[in-house]
């Protein structure tokens, strides 16, 4: 479909040797097609793309468009405990994700603690996430025995 069709675009990008050397940057929000005027200017930046799309009929599937309003996460995994910060632009407003702990329901069992890879899950009961270091992998909420992790957002 063409991309006037669904003005929304999501898009992840990771630059590292491997997934513990990365950084990694994901965007989401609101996008329009500026058609193809800054076409050239990419190809020019990209050198790589003329190989993907070495004529001028092969780049007539091509659409340039302007992500200009949303919120994204950038993702430092090379330092531990990883980094995470979540930022919006364009005036868009930010939007609470990843999980918090019931403190109601909570048994103080340490399961979530165990698989959390970030470490970002407090000793004391009842348990509290720390957002700032989640990585929202979910592994938290699929091993609690009494459903008391819930999803934001």
């Amino acid at each position: 479909r063409r991309l006037t069709a669904r003005p929304f675009a999501a898009l992840t990008g990771r630059k590292g040797q491997d997934t513990l050397s990365s950084v990694a940057i994901s965007l989401r929000g609101t996008v329009k097609n500026i058609g193809t005027e800054r076409l050239e200017e990419i190809f020019d930046r990209n050198p790589y793309m003329a190989k993907i799309y070495p004529t001028r009929q092969s780049r007539a599937a091509l659409e340039v468009f302007q992500l200009y309003r949303g919120e994204g996460e950038y993702f430092d995994l090379s330092q531990q405990p990883p980094f995470r910060q979540s930022f919006s632009f364009g005036g868009a407003s930010l939007h609470s994700t990843g999980y918090r702990i019931d403190p109601a329901k909570c048994i103080g069992c340490q399961g979530c603690r165990t698989v959390c890879p970030s470490g970002c899950i407090r000793a004391e009961v009842p348990r509290v996430i720390d957002g700032s270091r989640c990585l929202h992998c979910g592994n938290c909420m699929r091993i609690c025995p009494v459903q008391a992790v819930e999803q934001l957002g």
